[in-house]
């Protein structure tokens, strides 16, 4: 409760600019929730918002620029969108596939994708755009099922534990 009144303090007054350290730090569940809102809400009303946490998921849904500080010293900075997205590596994509065998879809990849079965379906990790259609290629030829195809990113996290190791 004390997190939220000093919150609702802060903002009273509907101040242009404020500054949260750690605004979700010991909240429940709920809490987390109603605060995040509460916070990303605050822009549309005009409020510009500095927050300070080491809870990176929380900065990766609620700020659209980042500082990464280390050792005292800024390691990187910039619009998140831009920060995550800059790398050498070439897109990858995670392929989930129900009914199909493991085994049987690796051997007619030619080592291309790599492919682990799970409890309940296939993961397959397709490096490039390019060998997608050929990965569900063989999953439907294998009897398989698409369930979800999505591209792995990078997180704030990831960029976080890189610049903390330069």
């Amino acid at each position: 409760m004390l997190q939220r009144v000093g919150l609702a303090q802060s903002l009273i007054n509907e101040p242009e600019i404020v500054f949260l350290d750690e605004p979700m730090s010991g909240l429940d569940p709920i809490g987390r929730r109603e605060i995040r809102e509460l916070i990303a809400n605050l822009p549309a009303n005009g409020t510009t918002v500095f927050m300070s946490t080491h809870i990176l998921s929380d900065a990766e849904a609620l700020c659209d620029e980042v500082a990464i500080l280390r050792r005292g010293r800024l390691a990187a900075a910039g619009k998140l969108h831009d920060l995550v997205s800059e790398s050498n590596e070439r897109e990858s994509f995670e392929i989930v596939i129900a009914n199909a065998d493991a085994d049987k879809l690796t051997r007619s990849l030619n080592g291309n994708v790599e492919v682990k079965q799970r409890a309940a379906d296939v993961l397959m990790i397709v490096d490039g755009e390019e060998n997608v259609e050929e990965a569900l290629r063989a999953a439907h030829d294998a009897g398989g099922k698409l369930i979800s195809i999505n591209p792995i990113r990078r997180s704030l996290e990831d960029l976080f534990v890189e610049k903390a190791r330069d």
